[in-house]
């Protein structure tokens, strides 16, 4: 489809690996928060 060299994959791909990391843990994050809210009242 688009020529990647060596040089682009080598910037390109942590790139995008960091981004999925971060969305992952953001995710992540958002369901434990929301998790602990619902949780608090019960108390």
């Amino acid at each position: 489809m688009f020529g990647v060299d060596a040089y682009t994959a080598e910037t390109l791909l942590p790139s995008l690996v960091m981004v999925a990391a971060m969305s992952t843990v953001m995710v992540w994050a958002f369901f434990k928060i929301k998790k602990l809210i619902n949780e608090d009242p019960k108390k």
